[in-house]
């Protein structure tokens, strides 16, 4: 696979090239990946433990039940195992 980067993009790989960090412009690439996934992972856990927590406040705003002895947290932590 070939890369074409700006003069931005060779910058910042020479760069850390010169710090001794990496050994080559690859693996600066993959560290870049990784740590790009990494953003992503958490920024969508993130939103997920919102949406969970917004959920959580509306049913109990408005005394959500869903029949005896059954709530509305247990559901969302028995989702959590699959």
């Amino acid at each position: 696979m070939d890369i074409h980067l700006d003069s931005r993009g060779e910058h910042l790989i020479e760069q850390q090239l010169r710090s001794g960090r990496y050994r080559s412009a690859e693996q600066v690439v993959a560290s870049a990946l990784e740590a790009l996934a990494e953003k992503e992972y958490a920024r969508t856990d993130d939103e997920r433990r919102k949406a969970v927590q917004d959920m959580l406040a509306f049913a109990a705003k408005h005394r959500l039940t869903l029949g005896e002895d059954i709530r509305i947290q247990d559901l969302i932590h028995e989702g959590h195992k699959y």
